[in-house]
């Protein structure tokens, strides 16, 4: 009387379990039975036991699993807080080694940290974040800038290594602060440093030949003598960094950010500086030859006694440049812009005040170096009243749409169509070295106070280049 009808909610094996557990632990299991013939269609009570004894053998097996996995969970979980507990214990020790006044044991504790990081993902970032710490308190120490002026001490080297230059994936993707550390001198050769923020960090004279850099916050970074060749920096902020004397041969700079920085005496040639911001940078006397920067901003840049050879500097922005002294050979300014008035038009004269930065400055261009030698001082000295000589530079035609093709590869997709439509009105048109007349240029001679601000502005800048960065 009291046997729940199945209305459909327990069907099939369920509903044979069901009833074989009543059957088997109840005092009524012949009124059950009886019920199980219509519920279940069986005809005789041999049929019902036989079909619910097969049910509930699979009922058992599960049952079984069931606490075999409940087992093995416990089991599982006690293991694994065991192991954390021990992980933590791992963490702990290794934290106490990396404070001990003796450096073999701090660099175990490092390694201790390592070796969790390997074999813990969560923990990899944390592991990260002691160890850049523990580089930068202690290269931030007076003492320590002291005895390793010109060279990382061999602890902070084997660490730089561990971290960053061994190969291996363990912190790939994770965030490196060495924001402020110093790390002079520092091999790092294909170091892996994307997005890593090293602002105001000391990288004099380091070795930086094909590290990957991209991304990498670097403002106000000290890499006076660095050698970064073939060294990957798209799409870095490097503003107001000093590059004085750096090598960045082929080094790669496309979209990245170096508005007001030192890149005075640099070795640039062959870099790649595509859409770069240059806004105010110093490249007094740098090298840039076969440099590619098209589509650059160099609105308030210094490239006096620049020597430029091959250079492509299409679309590029010139406003209120100085480029007195500079030495232009084969280069190629199709489409740049030396003045805002080039490309606007307007009745309001305050307006176009307004709008308007000082034009770019044109003076003593040269092309030939015919009897002009000496240092920095001497040729700016020597350009004193000198008339431009452009027949180093190509300002429209004898370009080919082959050419532009192969000229906006390292180009963003608007910058590419921006070049194009630039250099559309140059296809195979007669080669011309005039600066066109639209350009409102400042091209007269420039005097010999102008030439001795300049020299200043050089010394100032280079003084600051260690004799670790000169050699």
């Amino acid at each position: 009387r009291n046997l729940p009808v199945n209305s459909g909610r327990i069907s099939g094996e369920g509903a044979s379990s069901y009833y074989f557990l009543y059957i088997l632990f109840s005092d009524k299991s012949d009124l059950y039975v009886e019920a199980a013939f219509l519920l279940l269609d069986v005809k005789t009570k041999n049929e019902a036991l036989k079909f619910l004894g097969i049910s509930m053998g699979g009922l058992l097996v599960g049952l079984q699993a069931f606490i075999s996995y409940r087992r093995a969970k416990a089991m599982e979980d006690t293991v694994e807080n065991t192991e954390k507990g021990m992980r933590q214990e791992r963490l702990k020790n290794a934290i106490e080694h990396l404070g001990h006044e003796s450096a073999s044991i701090r660099l175990g504790g490092a390694y201790e940290l390592f070796h969790l990081a390997q074999d813990t993902k969560e923990l990899r970032q944390t592991v990260l974040d002691i160890l850049c710490s523990h580089i930068r308190r202690t290269t931030s120490e007076d003492e320590y800038r002291d005895n390793h002026k010109s060279e990382p001490s061999e602890e902070i080297q084997i660490l730089l290594n561990l971290l960053f230059v061994q190969e291996h994936e363990i912190f790939e993707d994770c965030h490196i602060n060495l924001q402020g550390s110093w790390l002079n001198g520092a091999e790092l050769s294909k170091a892996r440093l994307e997005k890593a923020v090293l602002n105001s960090s000391y990288l004099q004279a380091a070795i930086l030949n094909k590290a990957q850099l991209k991304g990498v916050w670097l403002n106000e970074a000290q890499l006076q003598g660095a050698s970064l060749v073939q060294a990957r920096l798209q799409t870095a902020n490097l503003n107001r960094t000093r590059f004085q004397k750096a090598d960045l041969t082929d080094a790669y700079l496309q979209e990245s950010i170096l508005n007001g920085a030192l890149l005075t005496g640099a070795n640039l040639a062959g870099a790649h500086l595509q859409e770069t911001g240059l806004n105010g940078t110093n490249l007094q006397g740098a090298y840039l030859v076969a440099t590619e920067m098209q589509m650059a901003s160099l609105a308030g840049a210094s490239l006096q006694d620049a020597f430029l050879q091959g250079t492509k500097m299409q679309g590029v922005n010139l406003w209120d440049t100085q480029i007195q002294g500079a030495c232009f050979r084969s280069v190629q300014l199709h489409g740049a812009e030396f003045s805002s008035l080039q490309n606007f038009q307007s009745d309001n004269e305050n307006l176009r005040q307004e709008i308007n930065p000082e034009p770019a400055y044109l003076q003593g261009v040269r092309y030939h170096d015919d009897g002009i030698t000496g240092d920095f001082a001497q040729r700016m000295r020597d350009g004193v009243g000198k008339e431009n000589d452009f027949s180093g530079v190509i300002f429209a035609g004898g370009v080919s749409r082959k050419y532009i093709n192969s000229i906006v590869n390292g180009l963003s997709d608007s910058g590419a169509k921006k070049l194009r439509e630039l250099l559309e009105p140059h296809i195979d048109q007669p080669v011309s070295h005039e600066l066109p007349k639209d350009s409102g240029a400042i091209t007269e001679p420039y005097t010999e106070e102008k030439a001795e601000q300049w020299i200043a502005n050089y010394e100032k800048a280079m003084s600051e280049v260690s004799k670790e960065g000169d050699s």
